[in-house]
């Protein structure tokens, strides 16, 4: 009879990140650019610098929204 394997399967790649410009993070938001920068600036709203141009990452903007659901 043959021995099972002992190492684990490997773990499945990493979902890819979908980074938006801040045009279309104020759109998706449905806020201004202005107000996209105070989030921004506040810390309220993360983003990343990629070549020095600021993104939002999908995800971030999904929490956002959830946290604001909930009143924090």
């Amino acid at each position: 009879m043959p021995r099972p394997d002992p190492t684990p399967p490997a773990p499945p790649p990493p979902k890819p990140t979908r980074l938006l410009t801040p045009a279309e993070a104020a759109a998706f938001l449905s806020v201004s650019p202005r107000t996209l920068t105070r989030l921004t600036t506040t810390d309220a709203l993360p983003h990343v610098r990629i070549g020095g141009q600021r993104r939002y990452e999908l995800e971030a903007l999904l929490a956002y929204v959830a946290r604001q659901r909930r009143g924090g």
